[in-house]
């Protein structure tokens, strides 16, 4: 019985393989965009720790240097978290790039599935087709031997019997 072979299946793997690889670089833009949201939530957190810190000190005597060492550090973690949040908003553009990116090589690779599919069901009908066309030959075959094994046992009967096999008795 003959195989089914996809002729196009080279280009389906690598169309497999492009998939996978797109799915990776989606999973690190994603591990990106996490680390750049947990670093903002931590200078949020140092951001709220160094007010709460500034105000506790501006209770008693109040150190002018100290407060400009705060003020500085507290503008210094505003521009850090500035930064994160910029370039949290280019990995959102990365994302979006890389999940199109993602889902064009999805839709290539579900192309040629489709493909396979089909040629794979006229493969089937085809081999279906040719198994009903030998049972038929062979149906008709046998047929044809037992007609004329039939007939030549009623030849035979006939000749010996001195009757005619034609009229009936």
């Amino acid at each position: 019985m003959a195989r089914f072979r996809f002729a196009l299946q080279r280009v389906l793997d690598r169309r497999l393989k492009e998939e996978e690889a797109r799915k990776l670089v989606v999973a690190t833009v994603e591990r990106h965009r996490r680390e750049l949201e947990d670093a903002l939530r931590t200078r949020q957190r140092e951001i709220a720790g160094g007010r709460d810190e500034w105000r506790a000190q501006l209770t008693g005597t109040i150190d002018p240097a100290s407060l400009r060492h705060h003020a500085g550090a507290a503008i210094g973690l505003m521009h850090k978290a500035q930064r994160t949040v910029l370039e949290l908003a280019s990995t959102e553009k990365a994302m979006q790039r890389a999940r199109a990116d993602l889902t064009e090589a999805a839709r290539a690779r579900r192309a040629l599935e489709l493909l396979r599919d089909r040629r794979r069901a006229a493969f089937d009908d085809e081999v279906a087709r040719r198994e009903r066309e030998q049972i038929d030959e062979f149906a008709q075959a046998s047929s044809q031997r037992r007609a004329a094994d039939e007939r030549s046992v009623d030849r035979s009967r006939g000749s010996n019997n001195g009757e005619n096999p034609w009229e009936a008795s």
